[in-house]
């Protein structure tokens, strides 16, 4: 008995749907859709044109779709960063041929900075972290980052969970200092931790921003000090473009950062 309450088109939509969630960060051509749902062709064409027309469906030049950050609006609060890899994933490789260096995306979780995305470098002595690696937000350039974008009361409560434990001998292990440092990262628009979370280890990083200038993540390029010390600031550009063009994709308005190009 047919279900009068059942509308038969929101099946075919989402059937086209789910063929992105089966091709994860891979556009996907009108060819291969069709097959993969077995409608015909103008059905599936004009179901593709109707999401993109509505803003939750991105054509590529070459005519293949993607899904839209809108699409992946409605379930940030269920997944608060998972769609920023797909995004930040070419990104990162960029920054890996451009510096010669490892680059990473991170967000804060539970007080700790957490590697969602790593793009090593090529180079057999290299500073890289594992997807899924923690580590503490004082004395990282990425937790730099961040906590220079939260209220007063969230650092002290992170500070609170999590402490200010000295991990080399240049670690910030003090609140006064710590907030001095923050201020100055949140004026320059980035971080630099030069042997504060690993002796021997140069970080530099920028914040992803969303439409409320909120902090949603940050990206690094992390390197030996003795390879990263005589391009620090080129590495600061190359990450503040970076960044800034994922938080434009977030929605963020804001003037070009000082220095810096829009990268294409």
């Amino acid at each position: 008995m047919k279900d009068k309450n059942f509308i038969e088109l929101t099946a075919k939509t989402f059937a086209v749907l789910e063929v992105f969630s089966q091709n994860p960060g891979s556009p996907v051509s009108l060819e291969e859709i069709t097959r993969s749902v077995g409608m015909a062709k103008t059905t599936v064409h004009r179901l593709l044109y109707s999401l993109r027309k509505i803003g939750y469906l991105d054509q590529r030049e070459n005519g293949d779709y993607c899904l839209s950050y809108k699409f992946y609006q409605i379930g940030r609060n269920g997944l608060p960063y998972r769609h920023l890899t797909t995004y930040a994933k070419p990104v990162l490789d960029k920054l890996v041929v451009r510096t010669g260096e490892s680059a990473h995306i991170a967000v804060l979780e539970n007080g700790l900075i957490l590697f969602i995305a790593v793009a090593p470098s090529q180079y057999a002595y290299r500073c890289s972290a594992e997807i899924g690696e923690c580590n503490y937000a004082h004395s990282t350039a990425l937790g730099k980052c961040i906590l220079s974008h939260l209220e007063p009361a969230e650092v002290e409560s992170i500070l609170a969970l999590r402490g200010l434990p000295k991990l080399t001998s240049m670690t910030i292990t003090d609140k006064a200092k710590l907030a001095l440092e923050l201020a100055k990262v949140q004026n320059q628009g980035y971080a630099i931790s030069d042997n504060e979370n690993t002796e021997g280890v140069l970080c530099v990083a920028a914040p992803i921003l969303d439409s409320a200038g909120k902090p949603v993540a940050a990206i690094s390029i992390s390197g030996p000090s003795s390879r990263m010390q005589a391009s620090i600031e080129s590495l600061v550009q190359e990450v503040r473009q970076a960044t800034f063009r994922l938080s434009m994709l977030l929605g963020y308005k804001t003037a070009v950062p000082d220095g810096a190009m829009v990268p294409a």
